[in-house]
Parts: C-alpha cells; structure tokens; sequence
C-alpha cells in the first residue's frame, strides 16, 4: 500500500464519517416529522371523536323522544292522538314536527361539532353508518311518501334548528338546538318555515287511513341508532326501545308521550 493512499486514508474516513452523519441527520429529520405528522392525525381523530360524543346525549334524547312519539301515533292511532290532545290546539301536528326537527337539529350539532374540533378527522365509524341508515329510511319512499325528507332537507331543517351558544369562557362555546317554545311560535307563525315539514302533514294524512308502513322503518333504524349511542341506556332511561313489529304493530309497552 502507498504511502500517498496511506496519508488520504483519514481524510477519505472523515469525508465517510461527513456524508453517514448527514445521511442520519436527514433519516432522523424524516422520521421525526413522520411521527409529528402520525401524532397531529391521531390527535385530530380523538378530538373529532370527543366532539361526536359530547353530543350523544342529546343525540340519543332526541331519537328517544322521536321514536316514542312514532310509537304512540302507531299504537294508539292519529286520529285517537289527536282526540287525547284536541284542547290543545294543534299541539300533537306541532310537536310531531318539532320532534323530527329537533333530532335533525342535533345531527347537525353533531357535524359542527367534529368540524369545529378539528375540521378533518376519524369519525365514531358505527355512529356515523346508523345516522346515514336513518338518513336514507327518511328519504326512502318504498313504502309511501309519508315522511320522506330528502337528505338537503333533512340538513337544512338541522342547520335552521342549531345554533353555537357562547358561555362565560370567552373562547368557548355549546351547540344549541331550538327549543320547543320557540319552534312552535315559529311553526304557527312563519309560512316559509312551515312548509318544511309539508312531509309530516303528508305522513300524518296516510296515518290517519291506517297507513303505518312508513313509521315503522323510521322506528327501527332510530332503535338500532340509539341502541349503539346509549348501549347501557345511561342517556334514555325510561324507554323500552324495540323495534315495532312489522306485522302487528307491537312495541314496548314503556313509553313517553
């Protein structure tokens, strides 16, 4: 071996030892923004996540109240409904609007609530299947076109029910979903927002002849969703949630007005 070779020999080692340094540094800088990016991702998911379920609660109330009230109507008969409450006024055509209209109010909650927590991310993936399950039983019309809502319609009745509320926290706020004091006075009073629910007036109108069929798929895809909401019914004490059956009309015999 030369002496020349011999005297380049260190310098070959330190411009060997230069490049695998830079070579790690760069590895090491990939790697760490790889997880920096993982880390952001899972945090986005467990935030969307937090923001779904803070909402459960009232999401599950909802569909709670919803599916009682088609119950009722299935059992007892609109005609005999509307009997029990006739000194009421319009009270059982107004809250069986605001019933549907609430549950939508709270879906929407539900969608601003993850948008706002961090505009994309991971979604209660079994959740999310049996609200769109619903979503598609309103706007289906196998049976009868008596309560079909279209999926815009559906959506633009829950952005008119919601609302952010702020709270003491400056940088805070809630969902809100209109109350029914407020939809019914709104309800009676303002045409435009009447007609939205022109499907319920459709649904109640088969009802009344005895036309039930389409009530009894909405029920059973609100039971199968609360029952993935509120699984130890910690939300919707009370209820006695089984789906009607299909050719008698049978349900739980606990139920709210």
């Amino acid at each position: 071996m030369s002496k020349s070779f011999l005297s380049v020999l260190p310098l070959l080692f330190s411009l060997l030892s230069v490049v695998l340094s830079g070579y790690m540094s760069v590895r090491t800088q990939r790697i760490s923004h790889r997880l920096h990016l993982e880390e952001e991702r899972r945090k986005k998911e467990e935030s969307a996540l937090a923001a779904a379920q803070r909402v459960y609660e009232p999401l599950a109330e909802s569909a709670a109240e919803l599916q009682s009230r088609i119950f009722n109507i299935v059992q007892t008969g609109w005609v005999a409904l509307v009997k029990r409450y006739e000194s009421h006024g319009d009270y059982t055509t107004a809250s069986t609007a605001f019933l549907f209209a609430h549950y939508f109010g709270w879906i929407e909650a539900r969608r601003q609530s993850v948008l706002a927590s961090s505009g994309e991310g991971a979604r209660d993936e079994s959740v999310q299947a049996l609200i769109a399950d619903v979503k598609q039983t309103l706007r289906g019309n196998a049976d009868s076109e008596g309560f079909m809502f279209y999926s815009a319609e559906q959506r633009a009745i829950g952005e008119m029910m919601f609302s952010w509320e702020s709270t003491s926290d400056v940088d805070a706020r809630v969902p809100h979903v209109m109350g029914y004091a407020t939809f019914a006075a709104r309800f009676r009073e303002d045409r435009t927002f009447r007609d939205w629910f022109a499907p319920v007036d459709r649904g109640l109108e088969l009802v009344s002849n005895g036309d039930n069929r389409r009530l009894m798929d909405i029920h059973r895809a609100l039971v199968a969703l609360i029952h993935e909401l509120d699984p130890k019914e910690k939300y919707t004490p009370g209820y006695s949630l089984r789906a009607i059956g299909v050719d008698t009309g049978e349900a739980p015999p606990k139920t709210a007005s």
